[in-house]
């Protein structure tokens, strides 16, 4: 066979500046320099007890006299001080110095919530605190730990095969047709409604919960800048519209999930135009001003997405926690976080919180486009963060052809042990901040197939971009000069469609097969062979008395993905 099959033109930079190697390098280290924590906790239960180690580390640039955790267990009403002992050292050769590790044992009680600082006192009598270096405890980076052995994803959640729905491009519902679909930069007119029509198209393709992009009122179509978290957006849809729909979901056997925006709001909210308009209450707390009433934080530097200020105790906080709750009392089932890595960890927990104490059977996992490492440190504050990782290397694989089978395999062989027990992974090919998979591999279906094949074989619950039924591409890449950016890839379903295609058919099979093989989402994943030049693998999947042997095969124009069930 040929091994010399084009690829793709179009970029794909899933992680942005993280993508260059350059790049990795200064931002390790950055995150290796000075004194650092990253809630690298350990925790173990026992009888009604809660045994924690916590670890920190320190490089050798500067010189560390002692490092200490400063924590409380009644929200500061009360503090107390422990001291870390000094670990060993290591060389790294990324930042040509020493690390030190330190280490601290703290012995509590099961449903603790734990608040705490870790700072170092230098030997030129300064003092520094983890993580973000800060010189003073009001700017420090608060930690957080909820020590709740109960507080894992609901069970539910693993057999969930997700299709997320961009409401505003979706389907314009009751007889009505788009507003428009020419200015991608404009509302499409998608409605709550129109997603109520289309319940029976989804739970035909096999899949057993939605997951809706915002919904609350917002001055945009991809409302991932809210002006209002406790109404519904009235171009989408009423109240009563999003009661109807949970209660028709539920109904059908189905879950719904709503996206969360915490870090940050529209320039519209009213809690910021307030402060815009008096300084007095500017100073309040909901928002960070670094110059009223003209400078601000915000979302990328973004002027009409203003970043809360959610600092423990905060207005915001409060206001945050008591609109999740209020959805979550109307029926919906689970958060899909929005940009995780915004807010602090120790908002997330109390997030988790609160979310639970409304419905223990809920289900969270954050937005969190980074390393490995990054994603691990939200364990417990969430149920989990969605796979970027397998997204990217599907993609790889089978869109850009970067990545031959050898390589594929042994991502996913490791894949199984890289993330803490629990933690939950819903994987995916595309979805609305990137190009659509079909248009990065230049309409090569079988390339589509052979990914979305994977995808509900592998253990994370697998989630379909809306559209991807109808093999819904777009015109240009997001990445054009000229583009609409991600809006390229947010395009309007063709309802109209005589016939549906093949990928609709295959995705029908794949649910039916994943429905029929539960155990596939505890499977261990173990490579048993590699062809010669690398574009051939075998993985034996198994669990208990299951097995499955997953055959992939890159060395064509067209990839492929085949299974054979094996008995044991």
């Amino acid at each position: 066979m040929s091994t010399n099959q084009s690829k793709p033109k179009y970029p794909d930079t899933l992680f942005g500046k993280l993508g260059k190697l350059s790049r990795r390098a200064s931002y390790q280290t950055e995150h290796l320099l000075g004194l650092h924590h990253f809630d690298r906790v350990q925790t173990t239960y026992s009888e009604g007890k809660a045994d924690l180690t916590l670890t920190a580390t320190t490089q050798s640039q500067q010189s560390f006299r002692s490092v200490h955790l400063v924590f409380t267990l009644d929200d500061w009403t009360t503090r107390q001080e422990l001291d870390f002992e000094k670990g060993g050292l290591n060389w790294d050769t990324l930042t040509w110095g020493w690390l030190r590790t330190w280490k601290a044992d703290l012995h509590l009680k099961e449903g603790d919530l734990l608040r705490y600082y870790v700072y170092a006192n230098l030997s030129d009598g300064s003092t520094l605190y983890a993580d973000n270096q800060a010189t003073s405890e009001g700017n420090a980076t608060q930690f957080a730990r909820w020590l709740n052995p109960n507080n894992v994803a609901p069970e539910w959640s693993k057999t969930a095969r997700i299709y997320q729905i961009f409401v505003d491009r979706f389907n314009p519902g009751e007889n009505r047709e788009w507003l428009q679909t020419d200015n991608l930069l404009k509302p499409f007119g998608g409605t709550l409604r129109g997603v109520i029509e289309k319940l029976d198209h989804i739970q035909a393709l096999g899949f057993n919960t939605i997951w809706l992009t915002p919904i609350f009122r917002s001055p945009t179509h991809h409302g991932y800048d809210i002006s209002d978290y406790t109404q519904i957006e009235p171009r989408i849809g009423t109240q009563a519209d999003l009661a109807e729909l949970i209660s028709l979901v539920h109904k059908k056997g189905m879950r719904i999930l709503l996206d969360f925006v915490a870090n940050h709001s529209s320039d519209q909210h009213p809690a910021f135009l307030a402060g815009m308009a008096d300084q007095d209450v500017a100073n309040s707390g909901w928002f960070t001003w670094t110059k009223w009433p003209k400078r601000y934080l915000s979302y990328y530097n973004v002027r009409t997405m203003p970043e809360f200020n959610l600092h423990f105790d905060s207005p915001a906080r409060a206001y945050l926690l008591d609109a999740a709750q209020k959805w979550l009392r109307m029926g919906v089932d689970g958060y899909r976080l929005d940009y995780a890595i915004g807010p602090g960890r120790d908002f997330w927990v109390d997030f988790q919180q609160a979310c639970l104490q409304i419905n223990a059977d809920c289900w969270t996992f954050g937005e969190v486009v980074a390393s490995a490492e990054e994603q691990t440190q939200l364990a417990g504050s969430m149920h989990g963060t969605l796979d970027f990782l397998t997204c990217q290397a599907l993609r790889e694989t089978f869109a850009t052809r970067n990545w031959d089978a050898a390589r594929l395999a042994g991502y996913l062989q490791s894949l199984q042990d890289a993330f803490p027990p629990g933690f939950s992974r819903p994987a995916f090919i595309d979805n609305h901040d990137m190009n659509r998979f079909i248009f990065t591999a230049e309409g090569n279906l079988d390339a589509v197939h052979a990914a979305l094949s994977l995808l509900y074989l592998l253990p994370q619950p697998p989630i379909v971009y809306y559209g991807t039924e109808f093999d819904l591409s777009q015109h240009r890449s997001i990445h054009d000069r000229g583009a609409s950016g991600f809006d390229e890839a947010r395009l309007a379903i063709p309802w109209k469609t005589e016939s549906m295609p093949e990928t609709a058919r295959l995705l029908r099979e794949l649910s039916d097969f994943r429905e029929a093989n539960p155990w596939l989402t505890q499977a261990t994943w173990q490579v048993i062979s590699v062809s010669a030049d690398a574009q051939q693998a075998e993985i034996l999947v198994t669990s208990g008395s299951h097995q499955l042997k997953v055959s992939i095969d890159t060395s064509i124009e067209n990839p492929s993905v085949n299974h054979q069930q094996k008995k044991r």
